[in-house]
C-alpha cells in the first residue's frame, strides 16, 4: 500500500540530505555524516513543526471609547452640503464626545 507523505515530510528529509551531503563535502566520513545529520534533523525539524502548529492568528483588539463612539455615531456627524458633504464632521462629533464624558463624571 502507497501512502503520500507529508509536504513537511517531503522538506524535513531534503533539508536532512543536503545537510549530510554537505557534512560529506568537507571531509567528513559517510557513515558519521549521515548519523548526524539524522540527529539534527530530528530534533530541529520536530520542534520547528510543533513551533508552527502552536501559533495562532492573534484575535481584533478591543476599541477604546473614542473608537466607538466614532464607529456608532459617525452617520448623525456627517456634512448635508458644500465640498466635505458626506465626510463626518470630526469637530462637532468631537466636542460632543467631550460633552459626553462630563456628563459621565
Amino acid at each position: 500500500m502507497i501512502t503520500m507523505a507529508k509536504d513537511e515530510d517531503i522538506a524535513a528529509r531534503a533539508l536532512c540530505q543536503l545537510l549530510e551531503f554537505g557534512f560529506v563535502a568537507d571531509g567528513m566520513d559517510p557513515a558519521i555524516a549521515k548519523v548526524l545529520a539524522g540527529k539534527a534533523c530530528e530534533v530541529g525539524v520536530k520542534k520547528v513543526a510543533r513551533d508552527v502548529k502552536k501559533k495562532k492568528a492573534a484575535g481584533k483588539r478591543k476599541l477604546n471609547s473614542w473608537q466607538q463612539y466614532v464607529k456608532t455615531n459617525s452617520a448623525k456627524y456627517k456634512y448635508k452640503s458644500g465640498s466635505k458633504k458626506g465626510q463626518v464632521n470630526f469637530k462637532a462629533l468631537s466636542r460632543d464626545f467631550k460633552k459626553a464624558g462630563r456628563a459621565k463624571k
